[in-house]
């Protein structure tokens, strides 16, 4: 299967990764920094740019005047969110999901399926989406106690993955119940990150609270207000919790890379907080 020879493929790296965030489990809890200052607008050759890489919805459904926009905390953890990835990313790696109907999950297929996405977490009240831009997947590396690669295929099909190490076999864990991380592919990966209705899909507008980056890469974070325009800051520095929320107000988007360009390392994110 395309899968398994991917992850045959990354092996090595992607073990590299689950140590990685094994060694930054303890970070996750950071304490965040002051307020930013203000994001930088981005000229007509950025926007082009930005939306060249991905096209923004055209419509995209506003709050009712009076609603009370409700906190939520995405930290890649949710099991419901991780049982509806392919493989629930056994190996790490978070593929682009569909399925047809009530059929098995399967890797999107543009051609085939009308709906799909990478991480899709429920909310009070809408869908919180995590995608990965351009390529197929981005990894949502294990935190702790995940120590080998040697799994059997479990006997769904699905491929073997990360496992712990019980008097010297590698045992099965349960993947929707293993905390993560997202570590992005390269620092060139763009990532994702918008609201939903959980019944049509259609994206609607939301607050972007904070977003905590893991050591030791910093990132630059973009977003798109329902106006339109696009807004920027070029580096959040790593190993901080950053807190936006007095600028990232309805927003229909917001979108994350590495702030060098580069396949040297990869970004690490912890948790984003939005308000739906």
């Amino acid at each position: 299967m395309r899968s398994l020879v991917q992850v045959k493929r990354h092996g090595f790296r992607v073990a590299l990764f689950v140590f990685l965030a094994a060694v930054l489990g303890a970070c996750a809890q950071m304490k965040p920094v002051g307020p930013l200052g203000p994001p930088t607008q981005a000229t007509p050759e950025q926007i082009t740019e930005r939306e060249r890489e991905n096209q923004p919805p055209k419509v995209v459904q506003t709050r009712p005047n009076g609603s009370s926009p409700q906190q939520c905390l995405v930290n890649f953890d949710d099991e419901s969110a991780l049982e509806h990835i392919y493989s629930q990313a056994r190996s790490t790696l978070a593929y682009r999901t569909s399925r047809i109907g009530f059929g098995p999950l399967q890797m999107c297929d543009p051609s085939k399926h009308s709906d799909c996405w990478t991480y899709r977490q429920r909310c009070s009240k809408h869908d919180v989406n995590i995608d990965t831009i351009g390529l197929t997947h981005f990894h949502l590396s294990m935190e702790t106690g995940i120590e080998c690669y040697t799994l059997p295929d479990p006997g769904d099909g699905l491929g073997r993955g990360f496992g712990k190490l019980v008097d010297f076999k590698c045992t099965e864990v349960d993947w929707a119940k293993t905390p993560r991380v997202l570590s992005s592919h390269d620092q060139n990966q763009w990532v994702k990150i918008w609201v939903s209705n959980p019944e049509s899909r259609a994206p609607t507008s939301f607050d972007m609270e904070s977003i905590s980056v893991l050591p030791d890469t910093s990132i630059q974070l973009w977003f798109r207000k329902r106006d339109g325009t696009w807004w920027f800051w070029p580096e959040l520095k790593a190993g901080n919790t950053w807190n936006i929320r007095e600028h990232a107000r309805d927003v229909s988007e917001v979108r994350i890379r590495g702030t060098k360009a580069g396949r040297a390392s990869s970004y690490v994110i912890g948790s984003i907080v939005v308000r739906d």
